[in-house]
């Protein structure tokens, strides 16, 4: 019987984990065992899960310090119960500071180590490589230029596509996501996307609000949809929206995030995946970023890449318009999209640039990755 230890971080992390087990259970025709640490989704798939993936679900530095005790008891502990398990192979999903010691100690102890999806070295703190080097044997890429970076320093590595451009249609049916929201046929609808956290929402809600009001006065049928992936945030939005005298037609919308995308006509976007899934449902937008002063110091001195946007950082060219900083203000956004409004030859091309990447990057990424963790076991 095959022995596959996995341990996934998240929500997002449980998804992929569980579309990837799937897709080795249709690769591999013997028994497979799979144990470790993951949610729901994974176990609905046969995952036998020793700990709560939730003691893992912590963001925001307080939040980590908090649990520091916990997650370095945790650690230890899942890692004497996979040494004694001998996997055929341990697969880090996500959870890239909590999976890179594992998979260092494992692989030391002559296990095979993979972790899927790269973090960010390409565009944070390089020098993270190394510490892969030393850790996994097989990096899966998510983006086509990450695997180049990998060969470079002579670590494998396979991209295997992004798991989104499989879940998102190639071709979005606007009509029917519009009349699932119970949203205006003959208005042009704008998705407006401030963010997951509660740092993020309040730092451009009033830049967002003021950028609707303006597109309004010069589009008159606009509507504005909000999306968020939790109650806090929409709660957020609520009292900023409450505090301004909002002449635009708008609704909030909880947990429909990639439905409210495929309804609307354009949308504004903060920077980050959802700006890669915006693009994905072939939608004309911009994108915007704010943070505080010390914290842009802070980021200034380590990236090292030309754009924050991910369509933008795939093509290597700037497809989407990026609203950073000083910039990320209601004049300068409303003005742009206001213009693209009026530019269809501007909304073509971009919509077009959007099919390419989603070409690009729909990959089967289960499925790829799969036969690349098996091809790693044979080799053992």
């Amino acid at each position: 019987m095959l022995k596959i230890a996995m341990i996934a971080g998240e929500a997002s992390g449980d998804m992929l984990a569980s579309s990837l087990m799937s897709a080795i259970q249709n690769e591999h025709s013997g028994e497979i065992e799979f144990a470790g640490i993951g949610g729901q989704m994974m176990a609905a798939q046969g995952f036998k899960s020793w700990h709560n993936m939730e003691t893992l679900s912590v963001m925001g530095y307080i939040e980590v310090v908090k649990s520091l005790p916990q997650l370095i008891k945790l650690r230890y502990q899942i890692l004497r119960e996979l040494l004694e398990y001998q996997p055929d192979v341990f697969i880090g999903v996500d959870a890239p500071d909590f999976n890179f010691f594992i998979e260092y100690k494992l692989k030391q102890a002559g296990i095979k180590t993979v972790h899927y999806i790269s973090p960010t070295i390409w565009a944070w703190r390089y020098e993270r490589i190394y510490k892969i080097k030393n850790s996994t044997d097989l990096m899966l890429c998510i983006f086509p230029f990450e695997e180049e970076i990998y060969h470079k320093e002579h670590i494998a590595a396979k991209f295997i596509g992004h798991p989104m451009a499989n879940a998102i249609e190639m071709d979005i049916n606007t009509h029917h996501y519009r009349s699932q929201l119970e949203l205006p046929h003959d208005k042009t609808i704008y998705t407006v996307l401030s963010g997951s956290r509660k740092r993020e929402v309040n730092s451009l809600a009033k830049i967002l609000i003021d950028t609707c009001q303006k597109i309004n006065a010069a589009i008159p049928d606009s509507w504005f949809v909000f999306p968020f992936a939790n109650q806090t945030t929409l709660e957020i939005m609520k009292q900023h929206l409450a505090q301004e005298e909002v002449s635009f037609k708008y609704k909030l919308v909880l947990n429909q995030t990639r439905d409210t995308l495929k309804s609307c006509d354009f949308v504004i976007a903060k920077s980050g995946t959802v700006s890669l899934e915006a693009a994905l449902c072939k939608k004309p937008m911009l994108i915007c970023y704010k943070i505080n002063k010390f914290t842009e110091w802070m980021v200034r001195k380590k990236i090292t890449i030309k754009y924050v946007g991910q369509p933008n950082i795939i093509a290597n060219k700037e497809i989407v318009k990026e609203f950073l900083q000083d910039d990320a203000n209601a004049d300068s956004m409303s003005s742009y999209m206001i213009e693209l409004y009026h530019n269809k030859h501007q909304q073509q091309t971009m919509i077009g640039e959007f099919y390419e990447l989603h070409k690009k990057l729909r990959q089967d990424a289960s499925i790829e990755g799969a036969k690349a963790i098996l091809g790693l076991i044979k080799k053992c």
